[in-house]
């Protein structure tokens, strides 16, 4: 008998537009299966994030999911260690191939937290923007969080859109409670950490290399905190980025410690203080 998606009982394939094939009528394999044994569609457990990560138990035969034990923490330090992260391994086939030990818990996490944090979706966003070092993104997503909404842009009409400041100071729940700059000095994107720093903190425009500020000036960028962006006045209600602590501890000041040369330089520089 041929396997179907447990929670849509269809076929395990995905039919393509039209457009992208040759044929009226093209299908390619989608086939998500769980260590329990049941077969979704991506799509499909993806909608079950929310019940899946509650319970981390497959949504069909109640079979508990994750390889490790996600509850225990070690006992070798006096300290409080923070639990394991689930991981769930799946073998999934798809138009692409076939990833034998994908582990599908990070994206039952993420969308678990978007579906009840929509204003993320545009944090999540900006970050990944900033570990690419796609300062031009940056820069267009910053702008278009400061624009007014229009009233058919949110599909949520309860959920409030962060601004400029607060996407420049978000940590990330997802990744220990990191920044943007957290995530651009962990990624060595020079351009935008500088970019970040111009934004979003309090630093002396004396503290920046003259080519920094030639480009923010050459980009239309004024200093964020106090000055806005874009037409759009901005509140300095959000935290200097400089002093944002991820769930570590760390300020970027100490990122930079533990990068070591050239990053250090820039707390020596006095850049953090």
């Amino acid at each position: 008998m041929t396997e179907t998606c447990k929670s849509c009982h269809d076929p395990l394939t995905l039919v393509l537009d039209p457009e992208e094939s040759d044929s009226e009528e093209e299908t390619v394999p989608d086939d998500l299966l769980l260590p329990c044994g049941c077969h979704y569609h991506w799509q499909c457990l993806v909608d079950e994030s929310s019940t899946i990560t509650a319970t981390l138990t497959c949504p069909s035969c109640n079979s508990y999911l994750p390889s490790n034990n996600p509850s225990s923490s070690s006992a070798s330090s006096s300290a409080p260690q923070p639990a394991p992260t689930p991981i769930i391994l799946t073998h999934y086939t798809n138009e692409g191939g076939v990833q034998p030990s994908l582990d599908i818990y990070p994206t039952l996490a993420e969308e678990s937290f978007l579906s009840t944090h929509p204003e993320a979706r545009a944090a999540r966003a900006f970050h990944t923007l900033v570990s690419e070092g796609d300062v031009q993104g940056m820069v267009e997503l910053l702008k278009d969080a400061d624009s007014p909404p229009s009233p058919s842009s949110s599909d949520d009409p309860d959920s409030t859109p962060l601004g400029a400041e607060q996407l420049l100071a978000w940590r990330d729940p997802l990744n220990g409670g990191r920044s943007a700059l957290h995530v651009a000095l962990e990624a060595r994107q020079e351009e935008a950490v500088w970019l970040l720093l111009w934004l979003g903190s309090g630093a002396r425009r004396a503290d920046f290399p003259d080519a920094v500020v030639a480009a923010g000036q050459a980009m239309g960028l004024p200093r964020l905190r106090g000055e806005g962006l874009g037409s759009v006045p901005v509140r300095v209600e959000e935290e200097d980025v400089r002093f944002v602590r991820d769930e570590r501890g760390r300020t970027a000041a100490d990122v930079c410690l533990e990068l070591g040369p050239p990053w250090t330089r820039l707390v020596e520089g006095g850049l953090f203080s």
